[in-house]
């Protein structure tokens, strides 16, 4: 763990693991990169986020499928028709952070997965088709544009701050897919949905 200064406020910041990337301070929502030295470079400031009811909040433990996790990070995006959350999750067994989706009571956990070899563009993606994508068919369900609104913790990716984005959601072989598309990246994300019963949240 690394303890560091929030040059705005002056807060402590703790560098929870190494695989993070980007931690957002608690007080004033000054949002860093993780340089891999001992000081931070600062990316922007996040919007506050208001909170609702949920189980989970940043520090809260417990267990996915009797695999025990922690949460380190949150983030919101918005689209036109409401918005989601995203939990970043680290493992009781090291394993790198994952990310847990709360979305209209349904929950998801994705794994991000490098993008080997051409993907389709986004304005091409049409609900109700398929596109490839790693070698795997996507039955695309959802396609709409989206901005995150704020976020707080600690991240294993420099999280976007400003613009929006487009992305699409679908299935492969029964497992949830998502892409999100930035100007500079492409993000995949393959996932397990899981029942209420199956996150157990310690008291």
């Amino acid at each position: 763990m690394q303890n560091m200064t929030c040059a705005s406020c002056g807060a402590p910041l703790e560098v929870k693991n190494q695989f993070i990337r980007s931690v957002t301070c608690k007080f004033c929502g000054s949002n860093y990169m993780v340089s891999g030295t001992d000081t931070l470079d600062p990316v922007g400031k996040t919007a506050s986020l208001a909170d609702y009811p949920s189980r989970l909040h940043i520090g809260a433990s417990g267990e996915i499928r009797g695999r025990g996790f922690t949460v380190i990070g949150r983030v919101r995006y918005a689209y036109a028709e409401g918005f989601w959350e995203e939990w970043q999750i680290t493992w009781a067994d090291d394993s790198p952070p994952d990310w847990l989706e709360e979305d209209e009571g349904y929950w998801t956990v994705y794994k991000r997965e490098r993008v080997r070899g051409a993907v389709p563009a986004y304005d091409q993606v049409k609900v109700g088709g398929s596109v490839t994508i790693n070698g795997r068919s996507v039955f695309i369900t959802e396609k709409r544009t989206a901005r995150m609104v704020g976020s707080e913790g600690q991240f294993s990716s420099v999280m976007p701050l400003t613009g929006t984005f487009g992305y699409i959601q679908g299935s492969s072989s029964e497992s949830p897919t998502s892409i999100n598309y930035w100007d500079d990246e492409i993000e995949l994300s393959v996932g397990t949905d899981l029942e209420h019963n199956e996150i157990k949240i310690k008291p």
